[in-house]
């Protein structure tokens, strides 16, 4: 009986992996922005060290001066299949790959906290769907952020539908909800990212495994 479920479980593991080319990939920035650009989508600004455990990181600077509170969130970092972002890494079909959860560190220097935001669009960028970080982010220290994409996670769809968008991803925004108490400020707030990582769910793999291993039981 165990050597019939070796096989099952060599399979079901081959199946969970097989697309590994957008789930689990990474962009850790390590020689340079990878051609992701900031709110007014020139290059990031890229620094080889000082991230939270001292790798490299991006930046994009962004002046309050114009925004005002209330209306679409302002994107400070974004990638696009037209940039080539991560040579397109991260292009495709999050549905079909198992992607459910978006991950990176995120650091800001605000003189007060912000939710973070996430757009995650087709590759002509519309429509798009939003989700928001949890509760607010302090100022002047790495925090991971973690959004859950699936789709009772997603706050709005831009019109679209959820398996329209997150079948056909090619770009992404990175930004930031706008306090009522800094619109319109003089003030250019520096945002910076690192590790940003496609995952599945926490324990997601092991649920999977369980329910091959009770599959090959049963046969």
């Amino acid at each position: 009986m165990f050597r019939l479920a070796i096989p099952a479980i060599a399979a079901l593991f081959t199946s969970i992996s097989a697309p590994a080319a957008i789930n689990g990939f990474t962009e850790s920035f390590t020689v340079g922005s990878a051609n992701w650009r900031n709110a007014g989508q020139t290059a990031l600004g890229w620094s080889a060290a000082g991230g939270p455990q001292n790798q490299a990181y991006v930046t994009g600077l962004l002046n309050l001066a114009p925004l005002s509170s209330g209306g679409f969130p302002a994107t400070v970092i974004r990638a696009a299949e037209s940039y080539g972002s991560s040579n397109g890494g991260y292009v495709g079909n999050w549905i079909t790959s198992g992607v459910t959860n978006v991950q990176f560190w995120f650091r800001h220097d605000l003189p007060q906290p912000i939710t973070v935001t996430g757009r995650f669009a087709t590759p002509n960028n519309s429509p798009g769907a939003s989700v928001a970080s949890g509760s607010p982010i302090a100022a002047n220290s790495w925090t991971l952020v973690n959004f859950s994409i699936l789709e009772n996670s997603i706050i709005s769809t831009g019109g679209g539908t959820y398996q329209g968008i997150f079948s056909n991803i090619g770009n992404i925004q990175i930004g930031f909800q706008l306090p009522a108490s800094l619109a319109g400020q003089n003030i250019i707030g520096s945002f910076d990212m690192t590790g940003f990582t496609l995952t599945p769910a926490p324990g997601a793999l092991a649920l999977l495994a369980a329910g091959g291993l009770a599959r090959s039981r049963r046969r």
